[in-house]
């Protein structure tokens, strides 16, 4: 008695166990990625151009984190001295 849901053959073959009428003829592999690539492009092109939000804001707020970052919390040589400078010339007379 066997129990085996596949019989064995004599010998392996490398053929497709599927039946060539159980095949779909066509799967649609390329449109949802291409769409989702599309939109994301366009939406990120938008926020870039001001169409869809004020980007500017954004750029701003982050050029100001970034700076704030810089020289707050790794300050290098060239900016110790810049600052030093600009606190001398500011108390300087005009």
């Amino acid at each position: 008695l066997k129990t085996s849901f596949w019989p064995r053959s004599p010998r392996p073959t490398l053929q497709p166990i599927m039946a060539k009428d159980d095949l779909v003829p066509y799967v649609n592999t390329w449109f949802w990625p291409s769409f989702t690539l599309v939109g994301a492009s366009s939406l990120c092109f938008g926020v870039y151009i001001g169409k869809i939000t004020n980007s500017h804001e954004w750029k701003e707020i982050f050029l100001d984190y970034c700076h704030h970052k810089r020289t707050v919390h790794s300050p290098n040589p060239l900016d110790k001295i810049a600052r030093g400078i600009m606190s001398v010339l500011k108390i300087a007379p005009k």
